[in-house]
Formats: structure tokens, C-alpha cells, sequence
């Protein structure tokens, strides 16, 4: 399973009083749909048939409906259909404003630049929306869901972006302004260091509905402590109020969880049928999420028909999706990159007590040495990877960024090329000698370690017994433990396994937005490593480069385009020296639905095809 941190999408430019001042996605035409602005996007869903139920699916465990503080897509899968964002993203990454009039942008002025440290995004709800239990969606709700997700005790899965508000300002019930600004002290909201400037380029990353950003009710939490919200009822049982097209009629969760849904009686409140998008009631009466436990029961629900869409389908799953002869099945790629995360530090299994410290635990074989990562990342067969597991539909990487990531990708870096000889010479030079096992040690310390992943994945096996396969070509022994993907993706709070270090090498996917401070912001700075301080924090790595940490901060910063462009050209030189990652492939999506659901629309980006439930209905295709 993917699990998808605060990773989102693409930005373009115009220049405004002398300055460029990024547009963070809303393409040509700039707008967001207020004021007769149109949005250029390539989504046209047609008219609906009002009735019936439909029946989308998973296969791995949904315990919680956590949404501020699991990152794991299963979770985020049901989450994006309970509670609306600000704005939603296409599958083209066009920005489509559900909450809000209009997509804040600089050519309709609801984006300042103030000076060159501080910048104002104004945010325009909608008048009249409604709360599915009939109480006003407010800008204090807006507020409110700020202050959680920049208090620790919260949990929250992310806090990259909302370090650079300095204050949320209501001016009305329909009015909020994040007032972006410098930070001399580094303490506000997850930081770990002073923040010189607040322009903070991809804004509009924090107002979508992906990965927990709300907004979330004021009127219904208020009376729950931020370090309750996790174990919550309204998180674990049935949230009392919810802003999406549907809302939660009953939810059992676990590895059979499943969630059904009714329409929300007031999501057209303040919402109207000349709305460009989500302007209409929802189509459905109700709504199943429904998981299975394990890959091969849910292909056999989609066979039977009790599944009307499987989400999270692979390559490999497509001999035996084609006889399906009721569902039509498409492959996306996008935004979705399959790749191995190692641990820089210590692997901190068993320091619960300590919380997690990183004095706690024991090293890593390339902990302080970049040279076992870079061998590790060239001996791997990823063209055989490509071919075997993904039926040579994804793509191999050899960089940080994956290749759709215009204009940011750096296309002059050559095609990945495995090269073992060279992968063996560079840790002889290391000091890594081979023992009458075939394992290389260096100082006492064996090239041994353990490979991670979600559980009960056939596809991840595979991975994980190839790379086990090269690596034990090149010197290291591997073995493998997995974790069920709650457990994996998990917070700090709640022990998860990536969070809080306690592996060696994690192997995963994450969807990303076409911004690149989705992978630099949030992966690769120091103040994003997760602590019992700083446990939103998303630096899985557990990387420490002051170097990168300048790199990731100028690209935040820098709303002029071309120089992020040669920001991140950088980024990238700096991502290979030190390897904090061995990037695997560009991972092709597949999706498999019923003939008769409407409206599917498959993106490959922290979408992830759900972001547009309202508009889902049972009939024609």
C-alpha cells in the first residue's frame, strides 16, 4: 500500500508587480472558479443517475478513519469522500475549488506577496456550507484545524507548510488569511530551526483534501484533547459531522473493515447547480467502502460483482483482471514512485520506553556512509524489476524525481543502468571485505541487514526477493520482516513502524503532488525527522544534511520558476551523493470497475481516484 503523506501537485507562473509568484497548480487560466474565472481543466463529468448504490474496494486494513494522522491510502481512500478540502485536484493536477469560491491565485489577488519574507493567501469559503449534522462550516473551523495540525500532541501526519503560517486571521464567517512569515526562533509548529522567510511557493498543498488537512469541525472536537484525537470515537467509530458528499452510516473496522455511506443531507448547502464542479447532491444512496484482507479475495469480489472498483490493483494483477468480463480495467501512471527508504540512524526497535531516541537502538550497516547506499541503489536489476513484476508498463528510476514532475525532472540524467562490477569495486575502496561467506564486513560490522514492507504483498515479496537476490550478489545478506500497513505507515504517536525507526530498509510507494517540496520538504530536511518532539514529522530517512536542508528551504521559498527548476537540479545532486533512497520505478496504477460506474476518474496523485465520490453515480459509464 502507498502511503501518502503531504505530497500534491503542479505549479506554474506569472509575473505580478515585478515579481513571479507561483499559481501552485490552478494551469492555464489561473483561476479556480470565482468571479466568472474559468478552470482549465480536462475533468468533464457528465450528468449523474440519481440512486443506487456502488461498492469500491481495497484489500489491505482500515482500523481507524484517523485522517489527520494516518498517512496509510486505505485510510485517506474513505477519508477524501467524508470530508471535503478547500480544493480538490483533477487528474491532469488542476486545482478545483469545492469549499471555497475560488482557488486562491495571485491573478484573482487572493495571493500577496507582501515583501521578500512574508505573503498572504485569502481564503474564500463559500456562504451556507453546512456541516453534515446542519452546523455552519466556518473560517473558525479553518483556525481550528490549523492549531491541530501544528500541535504535536495532535499527531498529525504532516506539518511541512503550516511552519511557514505565522497566524490564521478570521475576518468573517467566510473569510480566513494565512498570514505566511519568518520564524527567528524555529519553534513554530514542528520546526526544529529558525525560518528566514515565510514564502512558502506550493500554498496550495495545505487547503487540499488529501493527508488530514480538514478543514475539521470546531464544534464537534473543541471538547476533545488534541492527544485523544487519535483513539477518538469520531476517528474510530463514526464521525458526528463530516463536510463530503457522504457521511458515515456504520464502519467495522480491521482487515474486513468496511465503511457504508449515505448522502450528507446538507452538502448542498451554500453549494450551487451553477457550481462548475460538486455542484450537484450526491448521485448515490449509498456508498460501500469495502476491504477484503488480502489481494486475491478481493479480485474474487470483483469477479462475483460484489465490487464495483478495486483500487490499488497492479501490473501483476492484470491476467487475472482480464476475464472479468462485467469491468473494463485502465493502467495510470502519474505520480507514484515504488522505492526502497533507508534508515540513516539506528534501527530503534524495542526503545518504546525511550521514545524512540536516537541514541536508542542499534546502527545501520551505512549509517555515515553513503558509499554502502550508493552500491546498494547501482547493483539493483531494475529494468528486470520493470519487465518481471510490472509487465514493463512502469518505469526505472535513476533520481529523485520522477519523470512526469515537468518542469522540474532533470532529463539530462542518463537512464539507469545496473552495474554490479562497479556497485563491488566502490565498497572494496570502502574498506568492505568479503568473508568465507560471501558477506562483506568492514570494522567488525557485517553488510547485514533487514529489508521492511506491508504484509501479505505478493508484489512487495517479489520486490523484496529480488533485491534480497542482488544484493546477495553483491555482498549483503538480507533478510525481510513486514508489518500490516496500519502498523507500517503508522504515526510516531501510535509506534508506526517507518515513523518512529524501527527498521533498517523500508521498502514502499508514495503518491507525490507535481511540486517538488513534496519530496524535498517533507522527505529530505532535517526538521522534518520524527521525534517524540516533532512526531508529525515525515523524514523517514532520518536524514541530516545542512547542505540539503539549505537546498529544500531556497526551493520553498523561490516562487520564480526557473530558479526552483535549477533549486532542484541541485536537490537532486545532493539526493544522489548522500542516497538517502534507492528509487525503484515510476508505478503504473490499475483500476478495474463495473461498465456501469460513472464518472471514474483514474489519477495517479494524492487524488487517488477518489477525490471525486460526489460525482459517482450507477448507470452509464
Amino acid at each position: 500500500m502507498n502511503p501518502t503523506p503531504r505530497f500534491w501537485r503542479k505549479t506554474t507562473g506569472v509575473l505580478v508587480a515585478g515579481v513571479a509568484v507561483v499559481l501552485a497548480a490552478c494551469g492555464p487560466g489561473g483561476g479556480g472558479g470565482g468571479g466568472g474565472a474559468i478552470v482549465a481543466s480536462s475533468y468533464k463529468p457528465v450528468a449523474g443517475t440519481q440512486g443506487g448504490q456502488l461498492v469500491y474496494s481495497d484489500w489491505e486494513s482500515v482500523d481507524d478513519l484517523n485522517s489527520i494522522g494516518n498517512s496509510a491510502q486505505t485510510v485517506q481512500q474513505v477519508a477524501q469522500v467524508l470530508w471535503s478540502g478547500l480544493w480538490e485536484v483533477d487528474a491532469t493536477n488542476t486545482f478545483l475549488p469545492d469549499l471555497v469560491t475560488a482557488v486562491p491565485t495571485t491573478t484573482n489577488g487572493l495571493v500577496k506577496q507582501l515583501d521578500d519574507k512574508h505573503m498572504d493567501v485569502t481564503i474564500k469559503l463559500k456562504k451556507g456550507l453546512m456541516w453534515s449534522d446542519g452546523q455552519p462550516i466556518t473560517a473558525n473551523d479553518i483556525k481550528f484545524t490549523y492549531d491541530a495540525i501544528c500541535d504535536p500532541d495532535t499527531g498529525a501526519v504532516g506539518q511541512t507548510g503550516f511552519d511557514h503560517i505565522s497566524s490564521v486571521e478570521v475576518k468573517d464567517d467566510q473569510t480566513a488569511i494565512w498570514h505566511f512569515g519568518p520564524d527567528p526562533t524555529g519553534k513554530r509548529c514542528g520546526m526544529s530551526a529558525p525560518l528566514e522567510s515565510g514564502i512558502y511557493a506550493p500554498y496550495l498543498l495545505l487547503g487540499d483534501t488529501s493527508f488530514g488537512n480538514g478543514p475539521y469541525p470546531q464544534h464537534t472536537l473543541t471538547s476533545v484533547a488534541h492527544k485523544d484525537w487519535a483513539t477518538s470515537e469520531y476517528f474510530t467509530k463514526k464521525p458526528a459531522a463530516t463536510s463530503g458528499p457522504y457521511m458515515v452510516d456504520s464502519f467495522s473496522p480491521g482487515p474486513s473493515a468496511q465503511v457504508v455511506m449515505v448522502p450528507n443531507p446538507h452538502y448542498m448547502d451554500g453549494r450551487s447547480s451553477s457550481d462548475q464542479f460538486f455542484g450537484h447532491k450526491p448521485y448515490l444512496d449509498k456508498l460501500i467502502y469495502k476491504i477484503y484482507g488480502d489481494k486475491s479475495s478481493q479480485i474474487a469480489g470483483l469477479k462475483a460483482g460484489d465490487s464495483d472498483l478495486g483500487l490499488d490493483l497492479i501490473a501483476k494483477d492484470l491476467p487475472a483482471l482480464t476475464p472479468i468480463t462485467q469491468d473494463k480495467t485502465v493502467n495510470q501512471v502519474g505520480l507514484l514512485e515504488e522505492y526502497v527508504n533507508f534508515n540513516l540512524g539506528n534501527n530503534r526497535t524495542g526503545c518504546d520506553s525511550s521514545q524512540f531516541a536516537d541514541t536508542c537502538g542499534t546502527p545501520t550497516p551505512w549509517k555515515d556512509d553513503a558509499v554502502v547506499r550508493q552500491a546498494l541503489n547501482l547493483a539493483i536489476d531494475k529494468d528486470q524489476m520493470n519487465q518481471s513484476l510490472v509487465g514493463g508498463i512502469g518505469k526505472p528510476m535513476n533520481t529523485l524525481l520522477v519523470s512526469t514532475l515537468t518542469p522540474y525532472f532533470d532529463s539530462s540524467i542518463p537512464k539507469f543502468q545496473r552495474d554490479l562490477a562497479k556497485a563491488k569495486s566502490m565498497l572494496d575502496s570502502d574498506g568492505w571485505t568479503a568473508g568465507a561467506d560471501g558477506t562483506r564486513s568492514k570494522g567488525g560490522k557485517k553488510l547485514s541487514f533487514v529489508i521492511s514492507t506491508t504484509a501479505n504483498n505478493p508484489q512487495r515479496a517479489a520486490e523484496e526477493e529480488q533485491l534480497i537476490a542482488n544484493w546477495k550478489e553483491l555482498g549483503a545478506t538480507v533478510t525481510t520482516k513486514n508489518f500490516p500497513a496500519g502498523k507500517f505507515f503508522n504515526s510516531f504517536k501510535s509506534g508506526g513502524i517507518l515513523a518512529t525507526g524501527q527498521f533498517d530498509a523500508g521498502m514502499f510507494a508514495n503518491t507525490f503532488s507535481p511540486d517538488p517540496d513534496s519530496w524535498c520538504g517533507s522527505l529530505l530536511v532535517s526538521g522534518q525527522i520524527p521525534s517524540a518532539t516533532n512526531p508529525s514529522g515525515q523524514n523517514w530517512s532520518f536524514l541530516k544534511d545542512p547542505k540539503m536542508d539549505t537546498l529544500c528551504a531556497t526551493g520553498a521559498n523561490t516562487v520564480d520558476i526557473a530558479k526552483r527548476t535549477q533549486t532542484y537540479k541541485e536537490v537532486e545532486k545532493e539526493w544522489a551523493a548522500q542516497q538517502p533512497t534507492a528509487p525503484l520505478y515510476e508505478r503504473p496504477d490499475v483500476f478495474t470497475l463495473s461498465t456501469s460506474f460513472g464518472n471514474f476518474m483514474p489519477s495517479v496523485n494524492s487524488c487517488i481516484a477518489v477525490c471525486n465520490a460526489a460525482d459517482w453515480f450507477k448507470g452509464k459509464s
